[in-house]
């Protein structure tokens, strides 16, 4: 499960943004499935994805591969990677929105009382019970 802010969830979810930008590097292998958590307002996971790829490098140089994949300004974009020697760029396939699970669900299925801010692991049991929840439960 990864958090991402509200706005570039939504952007994700509608196809804008394919790239997912990170500070630090996710050691996460290619097939990965990611659970999206939309952040406050919103408060609730909206859709899942699956990692094409990661790409570690120099900010400068995945603003100039991802630019209008990551769907953010060359300003937010810097601001976001200052002082970082390295980011990573998590590229995303296969986007599917799913009827969102409030953050009251997934506290009571993970059986903790916060969401990560950066991102969790989730068993398979956690991923199955995600998955059953159907719309408007």
């Amino acid at each position: 499960m990864i958090s991402i802010h509200s706005d570039y969830a939504k952007s994700i979810v509608r196809g804008v943004k394919t790239v997912e930008l990170r500070r630090r590097f996710m050691a996460l292998p290619n097939g990965s499935r990611l659970w999206i958590y939309s952040t406050l307002p919103v408060g609730a996971l909206v859709a899942t994805a699956v990692v094409a790829g990661i790409d570690c490098d120099k900010p400068e140089n995945l603003w100039n591969r991802y630019q209008s994949e990551a769907a953010v300004s060359k300003q937010a974009f810097f601001d976001y990677f200052l002082g970082c020697k390295r980011g990573a760029a998590i590229r995303l396939t296969d986007v599917e929105e799913i009827c969102p699970v409030p953050l009251s669900r997934i506290r009571s299925i993970r059986g903790v009382n916060h969401i990560p801010q950066v991102a969790t692991r989730l068993s398979s049991l956690e991923a199955r019970r995600f998955e059953e929840i159907g719309c408007g439960l």
